[in-house]
């Protein structure tokens, strides 16, 4: 008990201050109740956002209250039993016959004292309690992870869809100004209808990925409002949005490949270290626990010569001669060799999948290096064609075809920073904080 309470109580202060860091950390909402996305917000941030607005996180908080409830328990002892008896009480004629009162000189009362000792027991039992209370808590933290990391996701799908719109907004007001070019054209007899059909049509297509990507954005605002519990504002502009992305590429990037410090393999490694304790409480079982009883007598029938006040000491010990602990020794061995296998299978598919990653993330950042090299280019391209086409040097057919073809490489290019992102999402879940 002496060893057990100062761990509860500097658990407590690490909790509290806990809870005050995450105060301090977690990003504020608007005074309109709203949330704002910001590439300055890093995994810590949003952890402590989620710890303090999504409602699936209440239920492993919970379960790391109970489980410091159950380590206080397990430093208590037991209690003592208190017995009262009243005893000899006669029925029928007294002997001898002659005795007057008979209830009054006849029974005895006895009051008694006694208490079981736990012998090799409470150790394991503190131990066992204070290994559950270390894994709950790092399952929060691997929970407030987890829901982190899926905020991230969605966040970085409305970064990718404002990278969209902006350029398909883009292409929309040159689409528009490439078909009244094509209807003068057409006034003056240097064109033809088809042209000005063909530009129509192409319009309507930007337009329909322009309402598509548009979708895409709200439906991640409204994921992200059921992570926060707030309305969630869409990212400025092109600028805000490529930040966004670039400073998680960034982050994915400076992971730390330290896997052990992962709060869902110290999760396992303390429920590991919770079976070894379970195990040692199994085989105490085998002790039997003495119970030692003092009762005090006071006895009336003193006409037979009974004493009338007297002590009784007594220990009665219970005989673990078929139930010893072996069932629950089976379970807690299971539990440690399970545990044991799955960190180290987590360890090894997380170190398996980190070089992976990381290889990944590398040949998607060349892609979209690549992709961001040519689309001045092709942009130039298409400005010079353009010019060509006004000065009737070439069909409007060629234009129209480098329009499509810069249009691909948008969304190549978002495309990239896409696959790049959830490469360094899914690095970020698979390293240490």
């Amino acid at each position: 008990m002496d060893r057990i309470y100062p761990v509860v109580r500097r658990l407590a202060i690490f909790v509290a201050s806990l809870g005050a860091a995450l105060a301090v950390a977690a990003p504020a909402l608007a005074e309109e109740g709203e949330y704002t996305p910001s590439a300055a917000h890093d995994l810590p941030a949003l952890e402590a956002l989620v710890a303090r607005h999504l409602p699936r996180m209440k239920e492993p908080l919970l379960a790391v209250d109970v489980a410091r409830s159950e380590a206080r328990q397990a430093s208590l002892l037991p209690n003592p039993a208190l017995d009262l008896a009243w005893g000899t009480i006669p029925l029928g004629a007294s002997n001898p016959r002659d005795l007057p009162e008979p209830l009054a000189n006849i029974p005895n009362y006895t009051v008694g004292l006694s208490y079981t000792l736990p012998l090799g027991k409470r150790g394991p039992r503190q131990e066992r309690a204070r290994a559950l209370v270390e894994g709950a808590q790092r399952s929060v933290e691997a929970t407030a992870r987890a829901e982190a990391l899926g905020l991230v996701r969605v966040l970085g799908r409305v970064a990718i869809a404002r990278l969209r719109l902006e350029g398909l907004r883009g292409l929309v007001a040159q689409q528009r100004t490439m078909i009244e070019l094509a209807r003068s054209r057409l006034a003056q007899g240097f064109g033809t209808p088809l042209d000005v059909d063909r530009l129509e049509i192409e319009l309507a297509r930007i337009e329909q990925q322009l309402s598509s990507t548009r979708g895409d954005e709200v439906a991640g605002l409204a994921a992200c409002a059921g992570y926060v519990g707030a309305p969630c504002r869409p990212l400025g502009g092109d600028a805000e949005a490529r930040a966004y992305v670039l400073a998680w590429l960034a982050r994915g990037r400076a992971a730390s490949a330290a896997l052990e410090r992962r709060p869902d393999v110290r999760a396992l490694a303390a429920l590991h270290a919770s079976a070894v304790a379970e195990a040692s409480l199994a085989r105490a079982q085998a002790l039997p626990d003495p119970t030692v009883r003092l009762a005090y007598t006071h006895d009336r029938f003193v006409a037979s010569g009974n004493q009338m006040n007297s002590l009784t000491l007594s220990v009665s010990i219970p005989l673990p001669l078929f139930d010893h602990g072996q069932a629950q020794l089976d379970a807690a061995e299971a539990r440690r060799a399970r545990y044991d296998e799955l960190r180290t299978a987590t360890l090894r598919r997380g170190a398996a999948r980190v070089v992976a990653l990381r290889e990944l993330l590398a040949l998607l950042e060349e892609r979209q290096a690549a992709l961001v090299k040519i689309l001045p280019r092709a942009e130039a391209a298409l400005e010079d064609l353009l010019r060509a086409s006004n000065s009737r040097l070439i069909p409007l057919t060629d234009v129209i075809q480098a329009r499509r073809t810069l249009d691909e490489l948008l969304v190549q290019q978002a495309d990239a920073y896409s696959d790049a992102f959830q490469a360094a999402a899914d690095l970020l879940e698979e390293s240490a904080p």
